[in-house]
């Protein structure tokens, strides 16, 4: 008993003593279960299962923290204890809110190398039947942190667990960029196990299906468990549906970005993105929604090219500023590495274009446009409301 809290001590002996669990709360749920399950006392066992359910699960902030505890919880019930109930009802109230889901999801993998083997497997349980929920995140930490230069154990976890045909097959297009991106990983490592998982990542056995950690649970077979154990406690009620009730609060980070979409601007007319290909001719273009002082909306846009990539020479235009094609003007030092991070940055006077960290463009809407482009200062010196983005790259990852 010296691994449990006093707390939980107390309410275990006296649930054992009254069969009774009215001193059950969150803050000892977790040894609670625990010891009923070391013990095996199968009744406290269904009633932790069903104060997980109606209390633990029922948010009342709907905010992060509450949907982490019942994470954290439900991850360690499946993982230490093997009890995958747990992951089971946690996922069915996301599920039904899919975009609950992956803005959690997003959170929770944001700092991804930090991740444990448990919080990986949980991450796989969360984003089952959504693989690309889980390949955002491994991207971006490919191309940003690791500079697409290795596989990280974490990394190599993922995609030896990860399934390869399922996500091939819904998401045929990034999966070939996924798949360049990991071969031109493998030929520069040395890595004779990063080559063998590289190698059944872009040509998986399809006589057979992909392999899955015994700690991923198969929610297709499991989910009928989340409502079918409450049928052996006739005292049980049905949790009550709190799908509803979790809204978690959006986060910035890296999604994949969707051709001809529009994406609110974050913090002081900012855009950032990830380009992990500078393909000779293929463009970006990013169409603002300008609003005037007296609401009124009109559109203008900013195109850029990779013209030449073996000196990464990049050339643009500012449609009512400058002339509105390409090989005209151009940005300048754009660095040549292979992953660039831009952060393009609209004021009142200036279009702004970092690129890793080079500033590669300082347009001054008053000074430096074209003669014959005498409106485009007035226009763009208005407030961006959001941005569609039209790219023929092959991956955008998009700050969101």
């Amino acid at each position: 008993m010296d691994d449990f809290t006093a707390g939980a001590v107390n309410c275990f002996v006296d649930s054992i003593y009254t069969g009774d669990v009215g001193t059950l709360q969150k803050q000892i749920f977790e040894d609670v279960n625990k010891m009923s399950h070391v013990f095996e006392v199968s009744w406290l066992t269904k009633r932790c299962l069903k104060f997980y359910k109606s209390d633990v699960l029922n948010f009342t902030n709907n905010s992060y923290q509450e949907v982490l505890f019942a994470c954290e919880i439900a991850s360690r019930a499946h993982y230490n204890l093997k009890q995958t109930r747990y992951v089971t009802c946690f996922v069915k109230n996301l599920m039904s809110r899919d975009i609950s889901r992956k803005m959690f999801l997003q959170r929770y993998m944001a700092n991804f190398a930090e991740l444990s083997q448990r919080q990986l497997e949980m991450s796989l349980s969360m984003a089952r039947n959504e693989s690309i929920e889980i390949m955002v995140p491994l991207m971006s930490h490919l191309t940003i942190n690791l500079k697409c230069r290795n596989l990280d154990k974490n990394s190599l976890h993922l995609l030896q667990n990860f399934n390869t045909q399922k996500f091939r097959q819904d998401h045929p297009s990034y999966f070939r960029d996924v798949a360049s991106l990991l071969l031109e990983i493998s030929e520069v490592s040395e890595c004779d196990e990063v080559k063998e998982v590289v190698r059944k990542f872009v040509r998986p056995n399809s006589g057979t299906e992909s392999s899955s950690s015994k700690h991923v649970v198969d929610l297709v077979e499991t989910t009928e468990e989340c409502e079918d154990d409450d049928e052996d406690d006739s005292d049980d009620e049905d949790f009550p549906e709190v799908s509803t009730q979790t809204d978690v609060e959006p986060e910035r980070g890296w999604i994949q970005a969707v051709d001809r979409n529009t994406y609110p601007l974050i913090s002081d007319n900012t855009l950032q993105f990830i380009t992990t290909d500078n393909e000779v001719q293929e463009y970006i273009g990013m169409w603002y929604n300008l609003v005037s002082e007296e609401g009124g909306r009109v559109e203008r846009w900013f195109e850029m090219r990779c013209e030449n990539t073996t000196s990464s020479q990049w050339s643009y235009f500012i449609v009512g500023c400058t002339v509105d094609d390409y090989n005209v003007q151009f940005l300048n030092n754009v660095p040549p590495d292979k992953v660039k991070h831009w952060i393009i940055n609209t004021t009142s006077t200036h279009l702004n274009i970092v690129c890793n960290k080079v500033t590669v463009l300082n347009f001054n809407f008053a000074t430096h446009s074209d003669p014959d482009n005498t409106d485009g200062k007035h226009i763009w010196s208005r407030e961006a409301e959001s941005v569609e983005i039209d790219f023929d790259v092959k991956l955008l990852l998009i700050m969101q």
